[in-house]
C-alpha cells in the first residue's frame, strides 16, 4: 500500500516542482519593455566642473559600457527631474572601444540653475534592438559643481 502512495506522490511532486520553476522563469523573460542598468553605471568626466567657465564646446563627458552602434537615442536628467535635457545641448559620440560617451554642454547645467555641490544625472539609453531582455539601460553618475572661487 506505501509503494502505491508513493508511486503517486512522486511523479506529482515532480510536475508540480517544473510547473513552479517554468512559472518562476516565466516572469523574467517577458519584461522586455523594463528599463535595465547601464553595465558598471555611468562614470562623468570631469567629476567636478565650474559651470562658470563658458566657453565654446565646454562638455562634461558621460562614459558608459553601452555600444554605440546599439544606441537609438539618449536622454539625459540632472538630479530627480522628470523633465529631460534639451537635446540640443547634447552630443552622442563614441569612445575607442566603440562605446557610447554622452557628451553634455555645460549650457545646460548653467540653465538648469545648480548651485555648489553634488549633483546627478541620469543617462537614459533606448536601443535599437533589445539586449538581455532590455530596450533601454539606465544608469546614473555624480557631478561636483564648484563656484568661480574653487568651493
Amino acid at each position: 500500500m506505501n509503494t502505491a502512495v508513493f508511486r503517486k506522490i512522486v511523479p506529482a511532486s515532480i510536475l508540480c516542482m517544473v510547473a513552479l520553476s517554468f512559472l518562476l522563469y516565466l516572469p523574467a523573460t517577458s519584461s522586455a519593455q523594463e528599463a535595465c542598468p547601464l553595465p558598471l553605471g555611468v562614470d562623468v568626466s570631469p567629476y567636478q566642473v565650474n559651470i562658470d567657465a563658458g566657453g565654446a564646446a565646454h562638455y562634461v563627458r558621460v562614459l558608459t559600457d553601452t555600444p554605440y552602434s546599439n544606441t537609438d537615442q539618449a536622454f539625459v536628467y540632472i538630479n530627480e527631474n522628470e523633465e529631460e535635457i534639451n537635446p540640443g545641448y547634447i552630443v552622442l559620440t563614441r569612445d575607442s572601444l566603440g562605446r557610447l560617451v554622452v557628451k553634455i554642454d555645460l549650457d545646460a547645467l548653467q540653465d538648469a540653475g545648480l548651485d555648489a555641490g553634488t549633483h546627478y544625472l541620469k543617462i537614459a539609453v533606448t536601443l535599437n534592438e533589445s539586449v538581455d531582455g532590455c530596450d533601454e539601460k539606465v544608469g546614473e553618475g555624480e557631478i561636483y559643481i564648484i563656484d568661480k572661487k574653487g568651493r
